[in-house]
């Protein structure tokens, strides 16, 4: 008895629920088929499978060993398919999401360098600011930033950022600058809104003055007078260099905001899923644009 071949047998048994419908879609006599799952029933001293002359199911014991026998199996076809990658070059298209603004300001050029590197890996990138669901959008990994819900993902931390709260020198003039979280209900605030859901912040507190999806258009509306803020500081770093925002309230910073790099939980992940991510690790490794000011 070949135990491997009678276990794909006897797990298409179960599925099609009867031995000619497997052996035809096995490709083999339902005589074959009959010998090896005898052969496995003999072997185990078990019935697996309750026969009737109009069809044929899993005894209890029968299905539990036709769940344990499907994780057996899948394990070791991503077996094969992880050897078989080895020595080869990654290739094929990996899917990404990843959240708008920090990509646009700190990850487009890391895929390009990537890609040079892996030009047989095509990168199809899909920048939205959602919690992308992988298996269901089909996504290979996604660039997260913030706090991580419970989930079987596998997470790489990237970079360790803040939020702060910003204003511009004008708005300051006017309005004054607040010295405590208290005092930000007595200014005007600008939210940061995306399919509907308000993030956290003391500045639901306050009156406001303009909603957007986009942590850079809020940024500009800041530079602009419109209100105060509450971003990450990779976001607001560029209008500090140049003097158009200021930050407040620096003791009540929100440290330790993570940015990871997730995927999906394999045994065995594909070769170009685990390239692509130690490429963003290494790269972030020596990144000075990121981290505490």
């Amino acid at each position: 008895m070949n135990t491997l071949n009678a276990m794909q047998y006897f797990c298409r048994i179960v599925e099609l629920g009867s031995f000619a419908h497997a052996a035809l879609d096995l490709g083999v006599s339902s005589a074959q088929i009959s010998k090896q799952i005898t052969a496995l029933e003999a072997h185990l001293k078990v019935r697996l499978l309750n026969r009737t002359t109009r069809k044929v199911s899993p005894s209890d014991i029968g299905l539990l060993y036709y769940e344990k026998c499907q994780t057996i199996l899948a394990e070791l076809t991503e077996l094969e398919a992880f050897i078989e990658q080895q020595g080869k070059e990654p290739q094929g298209i990996l899917k990404i999401s990843a959240p708008i603004d920090f990509s646009t300001m700190y990850l487009m050029d890391v895929f390009n360098s990537f890609q040079q590197s892996h030009p047989k890996i095509q990168l199809d990138i899909s920048l939205d600011n959602h919690y992308a669901n992988l298996i269901e959008e089909g996504l290979d990994v996604a660039i997260r930033i913030g706090e991580l819900p419970d989930s079987t993902l596998v997470a790489r931390r990237l970079a360790t950022d803040y939020l702060g709260y910003y204003a511009s020198r004008e708005y300051l003039q006017q309005y004054g600058e607040p010295q405590s979280l208290e005092e930000l209900a007595e200014h005007r605030a600008l939210r940061y809104v995306v399919n509907g859901r308000e993030f956290s912040s003391p500045l639901q507190k306050c009156h406001w003055t303009l909603s957007c999806n986009n942590g850079r258009a809020l940024c500009e509306a800041a530079v602009n007078g419109a209100g105060i803020i509450n971003k990450p500081s990779f976001l607001a770093r560029p209008y500090l260099r140049d003097g158009s925002l200021v930050e407040i309230l620096k003791q009540h910073r929100r440290p330790d905001i993570g940015i990871h790099v997730v995927y999906l939980h394999h045994t065995y992940a594909p070769c170009k899923i685990i390239q692509f991510v130690e490429f963003l690790v290494d790269h972030f490794r020596s990144e000075t644009c990121l981290g505490h000011a």
